[in-house]
C-alpha cells in the first residue's frame, strides 16, 4: 500500500483565489502590454503625429530635431543662430521655428532649411548658423541613423552636439550622448504623390543652387 501511495504524483495545494504560474505569467504580459500602451499614448500626446524617422528615405516634408537627452526640439532664432527650445506640454504642438525642411542632396547627405527660409551651415569655427540662401558644401550633412536615433556629421567630420544648457555646436569627433537626436516627421508614413512631386521640384531647384554655391565655396577657400 505504501508503494502505491509513492506512485501517486503529489500536487501542490491551491488555495481559493490563488493564481497559478501560468496565470501569473499571462497577467505579467498583460501588465507589460498596458504599460507599453500607456507609454505610447503619452508619446503620441506629447509629439502628436510627429513620428520617429529611422532612415533618410523615410523623410517626408518638414521634420523636428528632438534632443535625445531632454526631449526638446532644436529651435531656429531670427538672429541666424540656434538653441534648444523650451519643453512643451502634452497638449502643445511644436513651434514653427522648431520645424525644418529637408532637401536630399544624395542618398546619404541632406540639407536643412529653417522656418526662416535659410539653410543650416557650419562655420570653420564649428558654429551652427542658419543664414545661407543656397546650398554649398558647408550646408550638407550626413545623417547616421541607429536604434531610432540620428547623429549629424558635417563637412568638417565633426558631429552636431546639443549641450544641456541649450547650446548647439559642431565639435565632437565621435557620437557622444549629446550628439544623438530623434528626427520626427509629420503625418502619414506613406509618401503622397503630390508630396513626392513637390519634393522633387524643390530638390531640382536646390540642386542648381548647390552647384552655384559649391563653386563659390571653392573659390572662397
Amino acid at each position: 500500500m505504501a508503494d502505491q501511495y509513492r506512485k501517486v504524483r503529489a500536487s501542490k495545494l491551491r488555495l481559493k483565489g490563488q493564481s497559478t504560474r501560468s496565470e501569473r505569467k499571462k497577467s505579467g504580459k498583460k501588465r507589460k502590454l498596458a504599460e507599453d500602451m500607456n507609454t505610447a499614448s503619452r508619446e503620441n500626446m506629447r509629439h502628436g503625429k510627429w513620428w520617429i524617422v529611422n532612415a533618410l528615405e523615410e523623410v517626408r516634408g518638414r521634420v523636428l530635431l528632438e534632443t535625445a537627452h531632454n526631449g526638446r526640439y532644436v529651435m531656429a532664432l531670427d538672429t541666424g543662430g540656434f538653441t534648444v527650445g523650451p519643453a512643451h506640454g502634452e497638449d502643445e504642438g511644436p513651434e514653427v521655428t522648431e520645424m525644418f525642411s529637408v532637401v536630399k542632396i544624395s542618398e546619404t547627405r541632406l540639407a536643412l532649411k529653417s522656418g526662416f527660409g535659410k539653410y543650416v551651415s557650419v562655420t570653420s569655427a564649428g558654429e551652427l548658423i542658419g543664414r545661407a540662401e543656397a546650398v554649398a558644401q558647408r550646408e550638407t550633412w550626413e545623417p547616421i541613423f541607429q536604434d531610432g536615433m540620428v547623429a549629424f556629421q558635417s563637412v568638417n567630420q565633426r558631429y552636431l552636439v546639443a549641450s544641456k544648457d541649450g547650446d548647439l555646436v559642431v565639435a565632437s569627433i565621435e557620437v557622444v550622448p549629446e550628439a544623438k537626436f530623434r528626427m520626427r516627421c509629420f503625418g502619414s508614413r506613406e509618401q503622397k504623390k503630390e508630396r513626392a512631386e513637390d519634393d522633387e521640384e524643390e530638390f531640382e531647384q536646390d540642386a542648381r543652387g548647390f552647384e552655384v554655391g559649391y563653386v563659390q565655396f571653392r573659390h572662397d577657400v
